[in-house]
């Protein structure tokens, strides 16, 4: 890292073109010669060839994608070249350092050193690296060394040394180690073993050019140790179509300085590879924002680690929920600080505020979601709307989410949440096929409690009452006087029953129609790729169905037909008794004289008419009742075969949550998460309590019916049984029992979930022990892709931070996105986030700096927000040395 130096306070660059997304793969080639150097042949004839060099060579290398070089010719530094070189590749992305193919004076053969300069070498326009060569070659003319047979004065060691004295950074690579002046073939192991433990040689030496034999790859690890450095490529070409030509190799970089390269060299096994890393994982590439406080702004991510850093009160946590927001990913029961976290979200949209999250999928797919403060996400590909894809299994492979203090939250219900957290996505389809057997449920209960509304034995009371009310009229033999018209009556009110059947008959044709007719046409239109001759006899067949389709269309229209017939032949009876009303008027006079003359003025034939049209109507419902006793029994039968599919719907997905259980505990010795199907029964007797208030029933027979009964449905299939348990209250808890079946029937018992940490509850263990444990746990997983954590190091100490999960964290990052907001300084720095986003609000002001750590702005913002600045930070440095130095 660069020497840190006091902030200016100016305000966060915007973020760096060449790494939107923070630390990339870039091709390196560390062995580059030029035209400079007398082995490279380029034809420059003429003035234009000569001036044509430099655009030619970078599209060399721009052919051969190198990102990153080292201009290392024999012996030899052109410092108006390389700035030439230099200037047009950094117009193009590509990063070229300052070097020099030194040949030392060591060895069998002398010792081909590849020397990388700091910037500060050819600072301001000054060349201290031709001042180091010929301090090195003191004595001998540039035409005498600078060619690839040229030998310097000074040893391996003294080089360094010499390097050392003129206090600018530097490192090296050896060239071609195995060939003729390659390190390996120059010294043997003895040499090799007194080099491992030089001082100088451990801090310079950071690279082996062309290591092809394994068997001295072996045996230079074996005498080197720790020493031995990174394995790096170097195309050593001669001429322009030599240019990145051989075997490749990349590092990992977030910013183009020389600081970058050597740590990537110092650090090279998990920031240099022969091959880049394939990204196989899902992962968040950016978010963007449409209005509120970052309106305009687009952020990009890494796919490894991620960092929000920021004082208390800075939006890192914002940025955070936004993400979380977006996505969709619900809190946890157990989750804390809900009401605030909930509140972010409008703060920083505002009113019609959009967050944006760009996201890769497993299969390299790219999408969009997108979501407007209180609306619903919405999924786009390609700049088009993509309903029904799901967003925490399609796009982004189960994420997590936990805010602050989660992870240290143990109590009752956190296994559940936990459970939720992990495998909930998983359990999608189960639950939506769950959701629609519920609603069946629902339906056979609303369709028992229909017919049981209406009770036989009330109809029959109301018949009795009826015919004792006709017996006086009967009497005086009033219904033989009005026979005619009770006839009409009867047949005006069979007519209306008999359309009435007939108008739901072709209600329920038209409804299959709608429900099936396109699914059975649709079914033709399938091709196969391979089977032709097979579906072409297969759908000759099917026809039967299109034409069975076709015969209830048919019917379906004579039934509308039908209907509207017999509609107007009905009209036809009701006039045909209205033209009688003259005659049916004449005969109810003559008959009430006739009363009158007896002394039965009381009897009329009004009230007579009413009586046997409400004796018509109610036989006609005691017809029906009739027949609805047996169909209640048939919808007692279809709500117990409904519930029990139902159950197992429960069962099946309570199976899927064991068998994610089984992975995730065998992923790990010490943490353990047990299942138990419908084992909360506190809160089974909590359902019964509630829906049972004021009835006077004791809570000690609601805990004995729950012990006794998994269930509602346990309950309701031996309810005389179970309402015993009441006592004398038995025939309340069955009239109330009966009252509340949609509440009961259709309601699982929740399952319960015992984590146990070194088998321990969890509960049990310090906030530190279960925040190290849970931590431990989730990074075990290895089907969860991205995680998202607000102050992982919360009730953590240093120690287990480091030892503990920041290296996980950089074992796992190739294959897990990891986004954290933090304030430890730890997990950027030793975790070697790939990006940090330094946030920054003031009022209605907020700002976001990405980088690298590679980056010196992202490393001058780390020390100021998390090492409480420069002067701190340097205080403290040296207060460990000192320490250091006393212990020692």
């Amino acid at each position: 890292m660069k020497s840190i130096t006091p902030s200016t306070g100016a305000s966060p660059t915007s973020q760096p073109s060449q790494f939107p997304n923070g630390g990339e793969w870039l091709r390196a080639d560390f062995h580059l010669h030029t035209r400079a150097d007398k082995e490279f042949s380029y034809n420059s004839a003429t003035e234009a060839e000569r001036n044509a060099f430099v655009g030619q060579y970078v599209a060399a290398l721009q052919a051969a994608q190198i990102r990153v070089g080292v201009i290392t010719n024999h012996n030899k530094f052109d410092f108006d070249e390389f700035n030439a070189l230099r200037k047009r590749a950094k117009a193009v992305g590509i990063y070229l350092l300052p070097g020099v193919e030194l040949s030392v004076n060591d060895g069998t053969n002398g010792i081909h050193v590849l020397v990388m300069f700091s910037e500060a070498w050819i600072q301001n326009g000054q060349d201290h690296i031709n001042t180091f060569l010929n301090a090195t070659f003191l004595g001998k003319a540039p035409s005498q060394y600078e060619n690839e047979n040229g030998r310097s004065n000074d040893s391996l060691i003294e080089t360094l040394k010499k390097l050392e004295s003129c206090q600018k950074d530097f490192f090296i690579a050896f060239a071609h180690v195995e060939q003729k002046s390659g390190l390996l073939s120059a010294m043997d192991g003895g040499r090799l073993q007194e080099l491992a433990v030089n001082e100088s040689f451990k801090r310079h030496s950071l690279g082996f050019q062309k290591v092809r034999t394994d068997d001295l790859r072996q045996k230079a690890k074996q005498w080197l140790q720790a020493a031995y450095p990174a394995e790096v490529e170097g195309s050593d070409c001669k001429a322009i179509d030599q240019v990145g030509k051989g075997q490749k190799v990349y590092l990992k970089l977030g910013d183009f300085n020389f600081e970058a390269v050597k740590l990537a060299l110092a650090d090279h096994t998990n920031r240099v590879a022969q091959t880049p890393p394939a990204v196989a994982h899902s992962h968040i590439s950016a978010v963007r924002f449409e209005g509120g406080l970052l309106g305009g702004e687009r952020f990009g991510f890494a796919s490894g680690l991620n960092c929000l850093i920021g004082i208390r009160g800075s939006g890192k946590s914002s940025l955070l929920e936004a993400l979380r927001y977006a996505l969709d990913i619900p809190f946890g029961q157990k989750s804390q600080d809900k009401d605030y976290k909930s509140k972010l979200i409008p703060h920083l949209l505002a009113s019609g505020g959009k967050v944006v999250v760009e996201a890769i999928s497993r299969q390299g797919v790219a999408y969009e979601v997108h979501r407007i403060l209180n609306e619903q996400p919405e999924v786009r590909m390609g700049g088009v709307a993509k309903p029904g894809i799901a967003i925490r299994e399609t796009i982004l492979k189960k994420p997590l989410y936990f805010g602050q203090k989660d992870l240290s939250v143990a109590g009752e219900g956190f296994g559940a949440d936990l459970v939720e957290k992990l495998v909930g996505e998983r359990l999608r389809d189960v639950r939506e096929r769950i959701a629609s057997q519920r609603q069946k449920v629902l339906a056979a209960i609303d369709t028992l409690i229909r017919l049981g509304e209406q009770k036989l034995a009330d109809y029959q009371t109301q018949q009795k009452d009826i015919e004792h009310q006709l017996a006086p009229y009967r009497e005086y033999g009033i219904e033989g006087k009005l026979q005619q018209q009770l006839a009409f009556d009867r047949d005006i009110s069979h007519c209306q029953h008999t359309q009435s059947i007939l108008a739901a008959w072709g209600q329920a044709l038209a409804a299959v129609l709608q429900n099936h007719e396109d699914d059975l046409n649709n079914a033709t239109r399938y091709a196969s790729d391979i089977n032709d001759d097979f579906f072409a006899d297969y759908f000759n067949a099917y026809t039967l169905a299109l034409q069975g389709l076709a015969s209830v269309k048919t019917v379906l229209a004579q039934t509308t037909e039908l209907t509207t017939t017999l509609a107007q032949k009905s009209t036809l009876l009701a006039q045909k008794k209205a033209d009688l009303k003259d005659e049916f008027a004449a005969i109810e006079r003559n008959f009430a004289q006739q009363l009158q003359s007896q002394g039965a003025s009381a009897i009329n034939t009004a009230d007579f008419k009413q009586l046997a049209q409400k004796q018509l109507q109610v036989t006609q419902m005691l017809d029906a009742l009739t027949k609805q006793l047996a169909r209640a029994d048939e919808a007692s039968a279809v709500l117990v075969q409904e519930r029990s599919v139902l159950n197992e719907l429960w069962l099946e997905e309570f199976r899927l949550i064991q068998s994610d259980l089984q992975g995730i505990n065998q992923s790990q010795p010490a943490l353990r998460v047990k299942a138990q199907f419908k084992g909360d029964k506190a809160a089974w007797v909590a359902l019964l309590k509630d829906l049972f208030r004021g009835s006077g029933i004791r809570e000690s027979a609601f805990v004995q019916i729950a012990a006794s009964y998994t269930d509602g449905m346990a309950v309701y299939q031996d309810l005389v049984l179970a309402s015993s348990e009441a006592g004398t209250k038995a025939q309340t808890f069955v009239d109330q029992y009966g009252q509340h079946l949609r509440e009961l029937l259709p309601w699982q018992v929740p399952n319960t979930y015992q984590v146990t940490y070194h088998g321990k509850p969890l509960p049990e263990h310090s906030l530190g022990q279960r925040a190290s444990a849970m931590m431990l746990f989730i990074l075990s997983q290895k089907d969860n892709d991205v995680l998202m954590i607000d102050q992982p190091e919360d009730d953590l100490d240093n120690q287990t931070l480091y030892t503990d999960v920041i290296r996980l964290v950089r074992q796992l990052k190739p294959n897990m996105q990891f986004i954290f907001a933090t304030h430890n300084a730890n997990i950027p720095v030793l975790g070697d986030a790939e990006q940090v986003l330094a946030c920054n609000q003031n009022g209605a002001a907020m700002r976001v700096q990405a980088g690298s750590v590679d980056a010196p702005a992202t490393q001058q913002a780390i020390v100021d927000i998390m090492e409480g600045g420069a002067e701190a930070f340097n205080k403290r440095k040296e207060i460990y040395r000192l320490w250091m130095s006393h212990n020692s």
